[in-house]
């Protein structure tokens, strides 16, 4: 994508059928914009304005959201190794790879303080192109971490410090991982809460419901993998997690009083099925013979082939996978039929996961899971909204709401692939051309 296209005075993006995902049905309309902003929603014909695009036979809706990528890039070298810093040329092509996927607003869930925080200021003063940016810091854990992203804490005091120091370095969110137990977890939220800063969690060692019992803001990743719903001899690897899906059985009474529960707080969960899929195929020709892998710098598509976290799997065990993922997809519908609040996300660089074009088969994912499509879109933008506490700025195409929007060649509640159909990205009230 290239050659922002500044909007006159007043721009009216006329005729296209409008996907406002406030729960009207499609219709045509005339959306006129001032500045960053939508100024009217009106009858087709009726936008007046300095300047008209004609979307006629064109699908408008809001941008969509990853809640769940990594921006900023460190280069992998042959052997699968994450360098120790991040690459600005890979995280500049990460920036303009999701937002030629019309992914608008991105959440990062953890990253080198300093340089996310002062990532987002870059992007949010328009010298640097790309989605608006919120951001952790570090990300909290416990045992023998000592790399980047992640910053090692063992006690309640050093928690609570280690929040401080990103709050006063001006972060968005605070990340907390696997290995931070119940109470680790309880000075982490306390010390954020204090700061007005939402905490996210990536969990096994606090459960779920212990979680959300402490009052939680969010929960990463599609399921708990927790020994509270299945028994505790589980492989200790990835592979473990294949074992819970066999396990796990979705009558029980714990699960469905931890759905209810998810629902009745309201504690968004960001599924990133994408990076539960591309693990559990991970043999498959899907991933490594990728069309969009040709997106990225070939080095870095030998670092996926050659960090593969599941590249030592034995032929038996992708067959378990395989097996395991229509449980996964089950447990997502209950979810969703349960009344929790679901986001879309991608966890954006992980192998096979390429920026941007990830969140659209994110969504198709969500779909194979039995969700509407309405609903899938509805999850990867007002839903997003809804989360980031943002919802009165953006996620619907509404009088007054930021303009952050895409414009789509073809009818996504035809056939959700045609999202990807991007006829424009228009974001802060600029046309950005298809890429």
């Amino acid at each position: 994508m290239s050659g922002a296209v500044l909007l006159s005075a007043t721009i009216v993006l006329r005729g296209a059928t409008l996907l406002d995902m406030t729960g009207a049905s499609p219709h045509r309309a005339d959306v006129v914009i001032e500045g960053e902003r939508i100024a009217a929603v009106v009858s087709p014909g009726a936008g007046k304005g300095d300047r008209t695009v004609d979307l006629t036979g064109k699908f408008l809706l809001p941008g969509f959201a990853d809640l769940h990528a990594h921006v900023l890039l460190h280069p992998t070298d042959a052997k699968g190794h994450l360098a120790a810093k991040p690459d600005r040329a890979l995280t500049l092509l990460t920036l303009k790879l999701l937002l030629a996927h019309g992914v608008t607003s991105v959440r990062d869930p953890g990253a080198e303080t300093e340089a996310a925080v002062a990532l987002r200021k870059s992007l949010a003063a328009g010298t640097i192109a790309g989605p608006r940016l919120w951001t952790c810091g570090r990300i909290l854990d416990t045992g023998t971490v000592d790399s980047e992203p992640f910053v090692r804490v063992e006690t309640a005091e050093g928690a609570r410090a280690e929040v401080r120091k990103q709050a006063d370095a001006g972060v968005d969110c605070i990340k907390a991982y696997a290995g931070i137990g119940p109470e680790l977890l309880r000075a982490i939220l306390d010390e954020a809460h204090g700061r007005h800063l939402p905490v996210f969690g990536h969990l096994h060692a606090t459960t779920w419901r212990e979680a959300v019992d402490l009052g939680i803001d969010g929960i990463e990743h599609a399921a708990p993998w927790t020994q509270d719903l299945v028994p505790r001899d589980l492989n200790g690897d990835l592979f473990g997690r294949v074992e819970w899906l066999e396990r796990l059985d979705l009558g029980d009474f714990p699960v469905e009083a931890l759905v209810a529960t998810l629902a009745r707080r309201r504690v968004p969960v960001d599924l990133t099925l994408i990076a539960m899929h591309t693990k559990l195929f991970g043999d498959s020709d899907r991933w490594q013979r990728n069309p969009d892998l040709l997106l990225l710098p070939a080095t870095l598509v030998k670092g996926f082939r050659a960090g593969a976290f599941t590249r030592g799997w034995t032929e038996a065990q992708y067959v378990r996978a395989h097996a395991a993922w229509p449980k996964l997809l089950d447990w997502v519908r209950m979810l969703y039929e349960g009344g929790v609040l679901l986001t879309t996300g991608t966890d954006t660089p992980t192998p096979w996961i390429v920026p941007g074009a990830s969140l659209h088969d994110e969504m198709l994912l969500l779909e194979e899971a039995g969700i509407p499509r309405a609903e899938v879109l509805r999850i990867a933008t007002r839903n997003a909204a809804i989360a980031l506490h943002r919802e009165a700025e953006q996620g619907t195409v509404e009088r007054g709401k930021l303009a952050d929007l895409v414009v789509l060649s073809a009818d996504p509640l035809a056939d959700l692939h045609n999202t990807r159909r991007i006829e424009m990205v228009i974001q802060r009230g600029r046309i950005l051309p298809a890429r």
